[in-house]
């Protein structure tokens, strides 16, 4: 007879819990990185242990929404949510925070979900305008939050409504080399920026101190 703990779960169970395949939670089990035996033909894993070593699959929309205002601390982050998804948003803010670089756990979780920053050229004496602009929100390293100086760059979010029309009076034009990134929402960004919007922008930068900035934040919350 095999003896299963309570804390032990399957590895389809564990895989549906982390939002990983199940594939992977085998794979990631039988090479050591998982608290976990082999009984009876199948992996039984203990999933009362933290597990910081097996990154997840990009969240779908509706968890990386839940997990960004819960970085907000929003008191209506959990509004709408079934228990299950309230336990794994409230497991992956604690995951976070348990990392050294929780930076580099976050953005592969938000890789699909979370607007990707479109790259402007726009003429230098405009960025003034741009920064007063009320359909624009400051975010990432334009943030003061961030602690970093944008270097005669501007980040901000947009909502699509407005985004022709910026794009127009401005003149701004795509860039590879951009000094105007923008973020595109179906609505506008509140102002400020919810700080699980700003945790996110810097987590998502290719930038090394941005990401620096995103961990800073990230472990802030946790003190």
């Amino acid at each position: 007879m095999v003896v299963v703990t309570m804390a032990e779960v399957s590895a389809s169970e564990y895989a549906r819990e982390h939002d990983i395949s199940i594939r992977r939670a085998q794979a990631a089990a039988a090479a050591g990185l998982l608290d976990a035996r082999w009984v009876g033909g199948r992996w039984l894993i203990d999933d009362a242990l933290p597990h910081r070593h097996l990154p997840g699959r990009p969240l779908s929309r509706r968890s990386a929404d839940a997990l960004v205002a819960r970085l907000s601390d929003d008191p209506g982050w959990a509004q709408g949510l079934s228990s299950s998804e309230r336990r794994r948003t409230t497991a992956r803010v604690a995951e976070l925070r348990l990392e050294a670089r929780p930076s580099a756990r976050l953005a592969p979780w938000l890789r699909t979900a979370y607007p990707t920053a479109l790259g402007f050229e726009a003429p230098a004496a405009d960025l003034p305008d741009l920064r007063s602009d009320a359909r624009l929100t400051a975010g990432g390293s334009s943030d003061d939050r961030s602690g970093m100086n944008d270097g005669g760059r501007f980040e901000a979010h947009v909502s699509a409504a407005d985004l022709d029309a910026v794009v127009l009076e401005y003149l701004l034009v795509r860039s590879r080399r951009p000094n105007v990134t923008l973020r595109v929402h179906d609505d506008a960004a509140p102002r400020p920026l919810p700080l699980g919007a700003l945790i996110a922008d810097l987590a998502t930068s290719i930038g090394p101190r941005e990401r620096a900035a995103a961990d800073r934040l990230i472990l802030e919350g946790s003190r």
